[in-house]
């Protein structure tokens, strides 16, 4: 398995650019499984990106297996 080095916070991903969308709603599935398998379990990051995926109606166990 290939190790990542994610440095996002709960806080990064749900922090606003510019054009005053979410980061986590610019991001590509394949990143943001990264992302959520280099956080722990029940943490605030993988939980955003739990919703986020319910929020546009897939399962995250579809979204992460699919970009896994």
């Amino acid at each position: 398995m290939r190790t990542t080095h994610t440095t996002e916070t709960h806080e990064w991903l749900m922090a606003r650019g510019r054009d005053g969308v979410r980061r986590i709603e610019k991001l590509g599935w394949p990143r943001l499984a990264r992302i959520y398998r280099a956080n722990r379990p029940n943490s605030p990051a993988r939980k955003a990106i739990n919703a986020e995926c319910r929020r546009l109606e897939y399962t995250p166990r579809v979204i992460l297996g699919i970009n896994g």
